[in-house]
């Protein structure tokens, strides 16, 4: 039996719930399916539209015996990974446990609509449009964008990504040896989604602010990075505002009070340090930086886990590095959705 077969079948044994779903459905829109122990578990039905904006889940379903293990919840962050849109929608049976689901997970009731045969609830679910970027070795920088997550470069890297025909969607200068020239050259080449325009450092003030208009002819996301406490407030409120993670290079000193009421970009850090800033700038947060995942598996091949990094043996292969790399990517992924900021 293939995985139209079996997704087939699971939604058939809920067909009173579903009504009737076809193979060749299954084949048609994009499916989702998770296994246990080879065996399919769980499976979703959806359409990611092309004529409107927002994924359309027609059907999900979870074999009885595997219930309340997350599967449903994993399929639902697959599918939003996957769409080119915030929302996604479904209609479901007002009579039916499921919208209990739904509402548990955070989707919003929007409106009840006659069905053939019964009402229905009209759920909506638009989730957040945080960025996670991460920057380092183009072959494992392009396994985390399979995951979502956008590529991007420092300057001193950037001919090995256009070697590679990669697409670069953040870039960098060295805040120490900027070189402002190269940087303007890249972004007219690239027209990055997110650019630095550079760091303040006590007294330039005027010139990064101007050179942040310069480069706003070019890319949407501009990002200012003060260090000081009060500098926040020199950073015009059309740029976005990026917060040094305390780790001992080029921290901000400023208290974290300083960046409320403003975008956020996160630079840096430690995955523990991101996931305790999180909560204290939820809603100022645009775009999250992080390569310290890429360190911990090329030099030490160490990968992040929920509660600490696992000591694995030192990289000194590309697969050796690769695993880490990889474990960390995924690991990493799952807590930005559980955190509900992807």
């Amino acid at each position: 039996m293939n995985e139209y077969e079996a997704a087939a079948e699971l939604f058939q044994n809920h067909r009173e719930e579903l009504g009737f779903v076809s193979r060749a459905q299954c084949r048609e829109k994009d499916l989702y399916t998770e296994y246990k122990s080879g065996s399919l578990v769980a499976a979703a039905l959806c359409n990611h539209c092309i004529r409107k904006p927002q994924t359309t889940l027609y059907d999900i379903a979870v074999d009885e015996n595997y219930r309340r293990n997350g599967y449903a919840t994993r399929l639902i962050h697959r599918i939003q990974r996957d769409s080119p849109h915030t929302k996604i929608v479904a209609k479901c049976p007002i009579d039916l446990d499921a919208n209990e689901w739904y509402d548990s997970i955070g989707w919003t009731l929007k409106n009840v609509e006659p069905g053939k045969h019964k009402e229905l609830n009209v759920w909506e679910y638009v989730h957040s449009t945080v960025d996670i970027i991460t920057t380092g070795r183009v072959d494992l920088t392009s396994y985390a964008e399979k995951y979502g997550w956008l590529v991007g470069t420092r300057l001193d890297g950037l001919v090995t990504y256009e070697t590679n025909n990669m697409d670069i969607q953040f870039l960098d200068i060295h805040w120490e040896d900027p070189n402002i020239e190269k940087l303007f050259d890249a972004v007219k080449r690239h027209t990055p989604k997110y650019v630095v325009a550079g760091d303040y450092d006590g007294n330039n003030y005027s010139e990064i602010n101007q050179r942040a208009d310069e480069l706003s002819d070019y890319v949407d996301n501009i990002i200012v990075v003060p260090h000081e406490s009060g500098e926040v407030s020199h950073v015009p409120d059309e740029y976005i505002v990026g917060y040094s993670t305390p780790s001992g290079y080029a921290e901000t000193d400023a208290p974290i009070e300083e960046y409320f009421n403003r975008d956020v970009h996160i630079l840096g850090g430690t995955m523990n340090q991101i996931t305790d800033i999180i909560p204290q700038l939820r809603e100022e947060i645009v775009s999250i930086d992080t390569n310290t995942h890429h360190r911990d598996a090329t030099q030490f091949g160490e990968y992040w886990s929920h509660t600490v990094p696992q000591r694995k043996k030192t990289a000194q292969t590309y697969q050796q590095t690769k695993l880490p790399y990889e474990n960390s990517v995924l690991n990493m992924t799952y807590k930005f959705e559980e955190l509900e900021i992807i």
